[in-house]
């Protein structure tokens, strides 16, 4: 049976969602069109931050929304995944897009406890927006 690289970011399966990149499947491939999620969003929303450096690498879009509006951001940061929402804002992820629940990653990122991870995703925030 195939399994689907949406499958494999569940579970968190490194080397299974490499190996299907490496077969030429499209990083942003959607197989759940109800959702219409990405393996970014459901690896984020997961924390597993080595399979979105992976994903990332393989060039994935860091701001595409789901059916609800979700974006690995907010999806990441509901989750409290704050290494990987770190990182979604080091590649330029869009913090102002609103979720389903009228939320923005921005919205999220007040709600992070870890007051030095807090000031380094806003810190990078600051320095994209002056350019």
């Amino acid at each position: 049976m195939l399994v689907s690289i949406n499958e494999l970011a569940r579970r968190g399966d490194l080397s299974g969602v490499q190996a299907l990149l490496e077969s030429g499947t499209a990083v942003d491939f959607i197989d759940n069109g109800r959702f219409n999620e990405t393996a970014l969003q459901i690896a984020g929303r997961a924390g597993f931050l080595d399979l979105v450096e992976l994903l990332l690498a393989a060039g994935a879009d860091v701001n595409h929304k789901d059916h609800d509006g979700f974006s690995p951001v907010t999806s990441a940061a509901r989750a409290r995944n704050w290494a990987v929402v770190k990182r979604l804002a080091e590649c330029g992820a869009d913090f102002q897009v609103y979720d389903g629940y009228g939320q923005c990653g921005t919205d999220y990122l007040s709600r992070c406890r870890r007051q030095k991870m807090r000031q380094e995703i806003e810190d990078i925030l600051a320095k994209r927006a002056a350019g």
